[in-house]
C-alpha cells in the first residue's frame, strides 16, 4: 500500500511538472509565432487557388491550435515511457504463452509455474495501464480541445476563403515555401 501511494505522489508530481512547462512552452511558441509573418495558401486539387498573409482573427485562431497542439506534444512524452514499459511486459507475456502450454501429438501439458507467473504479468500490465489511465484522460480531454479549437480555426478561414472553396489549407512562415498535398495517399509538392 505504501508503495501505491509514493507511486501515485510520483505521478502526480510529473502531472504538475508537465502542466507547467505545457504553460511556459505555450507562452514562449506564442511569442515566437508573433514575430514570424504567417502566409495561408488554400489548395484545391494539389493546386494553390490563394496564397495570402493571415487576418488578424485568422492569426490569433492558428496561435490558440498551435499552443494547444504544443500542450499535447508535452502529455505524448510519458506515455513514451508507457510504451516501452508495454513492449517489454508484452514480449515477456508472449514468452509465457509458449512455454505455459506445450503440446506434442500425444499430449498437452500445462505448466502451472509458468502459468502462475503469467497471472501475475497480467497483474502487473494492469497496474501499469491504471497508473497511466490520467494519462490517456488528459490525452483524450486535450484531443477534444485540439478539435474544437481546429474547428473554430476552419470557421474563420471560411469566412474568406476563396470563392470555389478549397480542399484543405496550409499555413507557411515563408511564402517561398512548397506547398504539399495527398491525393490518394500520394505526397504531391507545388512551388509556388
Amino acid at each position: 500500500m505504501k508503495y501505491q501511494k509514493t507511486f501515485t505522489c510520483t505521478l502526480l508530481s510529473v502531472a504538475i511538472a508537465i502542466t507547467v512547462g505545457c504553460t511556459a512552452q505555450a507562452e514562449t511558441d506564442t511569442t515566437n509565432l508573433t514575430a514570424a509573418p504567417q502566409q495561408i495558401a488554400f489548395i484545391k486539387n494539389c493546386k494553390v487557388i490563394q496564397q495570402r498573409a493571415m487576418t488578424t482573427d485568422e492569426f490569433a485562431a492558428y496561435q490558440r491550435l498551435e499552443a494547444v497542439e504544443q500542450q499535447m506534444q508535452e502529455l505524448h512524452l510519458p506515455l513514451k515511457a508507457f510504451e516501452l514499459e508495454m513492449e517489454q511486459h508484452s514480449e515477456r507475456m508472449a514468452e509465457l504463452a509458449d512455454l505455459v502450454h506445450q503440446e506434442d501429438e500425444h499430449s498437452i501439458r500445462i505448466d502451472k509455474v509458468k502459468m502462475a507467473e503469467q497471472q501475475k504479468l497480467a497483474g502487473e500490465i494492469h497496474e501499469v495501464t491504471k497508473g497511466y489511465k490520467p494519462h490517456f484522460a488528459a490525452l483524450e480531454q486535450k484531443g477534444d480541445e485540439i478539435s474544437d479549437i481546429a474547428d473554430d480555426f476552419t470557421e474563420v478561414l471560411k469566412k474568406s476563403a476563396p470563392a470555389g472553396g478549397f480542399d484543405h489549407i496550409q499555413v507557411m512562415s515563408d511564402s517561398d515555401k512548397t506547398t504539399e498535398c495527398y491525393d490518394d495517399g500520394i505526397k504531391l509538392i507545388s512551388r509556388n
